[in-house]
C-alpha cells in the first residue's frame, strides 16, 4: 500500500497544475472543466469515457454520490457539472486530494463537490449512505477486491448503483511494465474479467451491464508508438500525476491492449433493494 501510495503522491501537484495553465496562457479567474481536462482526466479515453459512463450511470440531480479512487478530482467534478449531483471523492493520496479541493474552488463548485483523504478498503462513512458510486480505473492497485466491493456496497443504500470502469487481466501474461497505474508488477493486480465479474457478486451486487471497451481503448492507443530521446511533453498533461515516462507507459500499455494481456471493461453493479 505504501509504495502505491508513494506512486500516486506527486510533490506539490495543484501549483504544477496551476503553472501549466499559466504557461499555455489560460485565465485563472475563468477556468472551466475543459481546461482541465489534459491532466485530472487520468484514465483510457479521458472525458469521452467520463460522458458515456455519465450516460451509463442515469444518476439525477437529487443523488449523493461517492468516486472512489477519484485522483485530482477530475471525473468528480464532470460527474457533478453534468448531472447536477452531489459527489463525494475519496483517494489514498493526500497530495491528489490537496489538489482535487483546490482546484474545485478554483472552479467554484466546492458546494457539490467534497474530497476525502481515505482507503478504499476501509471508506469512512456509515452504511446505507450513497444513492450511488462510481470508481473509474482503481482496482488495477487494489490486491483485495472483494474487501473494496463490499466496502462500496457496504455504503450505497439498497438500490443504488456502481458504476465501474476498470483494467482488467485478458488472455495473456505477465503485463509489459511501466504502465500508466505501475511502475512495475509489485503495485498491479489483475484479474481477467471473468474472475472480476465472480468477485463482483460475490460482494452481494447484481449486474446490470457489462460492456468490453478494450477495443475501443485499442484504437485510442493504436498510434503511441515506442519513445526514443528525451520526451518533449506539453505544460499540462498526465505526467505532472505519474512521472516524465508516461509515454514509455502509454507505448507498454498498448501493447498489452495489442496481445491480450490487458483488457477495459465498463459495468454497473446493483445493490439489490431489500
Amino acid at each position: 500500500m505504501k509504495h502505491i501510495h508513494s506512486y500516486y503522491s506527486p510533490n506539490d501537484l495543484y501549483n504544477k497544475i496551476i503553472d501549466g495553465l499559466n504557461k499555455i496562457g489560460t485565465d485563472l479567474s475563468a477556468v472551466t472543466l475543459e481546461d482541465l481536462q489534459p491532466v485530472d482526466e487520468f484514465h483510457i479515453r479521458g472525458d469521452v469515457a467520463t460522458k458515456e459512463l455519465i450516460k451509463l450511470a442515469q444518476f439525477t440531480p437529487d443523488m449523493h454520490i461517492l468516486d472512489v479512487g477519484c485522483g485530482a478530482g477530475g471525473s468528480t467534478r464532470r460527474l457533478s457539472h453534468e448531472t447536477g449531483c452531489c459527489v463525494t471523492g475519496i483517494d489514498l493520496s493526500d497530495e491528489y486530494i490537496d489538489a482535487a479541493e483546490r482546484l474545485t474552488q478554483l472552479l467554484k463548485m466546492q458546494e457539490r463537490v467534497k474530497f476525502h483523504a481515505a482507503s478504499a478498503l476501509a471508506l469512512p462513512f456509515d452504511d446505507n449512505t450513497f444513492d450511488g458510486a462510481w470508481s473509474i480505473q482503481m482496482n488495477m492497485n487494489v490486491e483485495d477486491k472483494l474487501g473494496w466491493l463490499k466496502e462500496v456496497y457496504r455504503v450505497l443504500k439498497p438500490g443504488g448503483r456502481a458504476v465501474l470502469y476498470e483494467v482488467c487481466g485478458h488472455k495473456n501474461s505477465p503485463q509489459y511494465f511501466p504502465v500508466p497505474w505501475a511502475q512495475d508488477s509489485s503495485m498491479s493486480f489483475l484479474v481477467p474479467p471473468e474472475p472480476f465479474r465472480d468477485i463482483i457478486t460475490a460482494a452481494g451486487f447484481k449486474i446490470e451491464a457489462w460492456n468490453d471497451k478494450t477495443d475501443l481503448a485499442q484504437k485510442a492507443f493504436a498510434n503511441m508508438a515506442e519513445p526514443v530521446g528525451v520526451q518533449n511533453l506539453p505544460e499540462l498533461g498526465v505526467h505532472l500525476l505519474v512521472g516524465n515516462d508516461i509515454r514509455t507507459k502509454a507505448y507498454n500499455l498498448r501493447r498489452n491492449l495489442d496481445e491480450e494481456r490487458v483488457s477495459l471493461i465498463e459495468t454497473v453493479a446493483v445493490k439489490p433493494k431489500l
